[in-house]
């Protein structure tokens, strides 16, 4: 019986070895605004092709094509019910548009995106977009006094995204709001 206790006693304490396996935590879901080099009143130019979220030593960049952040309203189409949904204009990610999570080894300001010069701050840790699609949905705003558009809305959202880290691990969303940005009309 002796015997039997020590081998169950051994057996638990050689399966319960989990390696060096060390899992790195991502927060991609920040309340963080989007942001642009360029803006005008907290609006971006229509056609902007890079947008970015920064939380302190933490980023989420988006490069997009032209032609998704553009002052024209998504259209709709008549669902079974009735009801009017948005189409939105859509991007596959790393190939038509390309998304990177970095984690840097100190905060980061939009100063890391938008100078000539580029930052020395090393990065830590990289995510690359691998698969999925990017979505934008454009909504006009309308002036109130005038009912003249002034600005359009944005709100931009990734299905089914993967997500591989530079240490090998995956990080999936089946959908994955990044946020709202505005174009200002010229």
């Amino acid at each position: 019986m002796k015997k039997i206790v020590f081998l169950l006693a051994a057996c638990l304490f050689f399966s319960c070895d989990d390696g060096d396996l060390t899992i790195e935590e991502i927060d991609l879901e920040t309340t963080a605004s989007v942001q642009a080099c360029t803006t005008l009143n907290n609006a971006i130019p229509a056609g902007t092709t890079l947008v970015f979220k920064i939380n302190g030593g933490e980023t989420l960049i988006l490069e997009l094509p032209a032609t998704l952040l553009i002052n024209e309203a998504t259209t709709t189409e008549e669902n079974e019910d009735g009801d009017f949904i948005p189409v939105p204009r859509t991007a596959a990610l790393n190939s038509q548009a390309s998304c990177y999570y970095r984690s840097f080894e100190s905060s980061i300001s939009n100063a890391y995106f938008c100078d000539q010069l580029p930052s020395d701050i090393a990065i830590t840790l990289e995510y690359l977009a691998v698969s999925g699609t990017v979505e934008v949905i454009s909504v006009p705003v309308l002036d109130a006094e005038t009912m003249e558009i002034i600005e359009y809305n944005h709100t931009i959202t990734f299905k089914e995204v993967v997500f591989t880290g530079t240490n090998g691990q995956d990080v999936r969303y089946s959908e994955f709001d990044f946020g709202d940005v505005s174009t200002f009309v010229e």
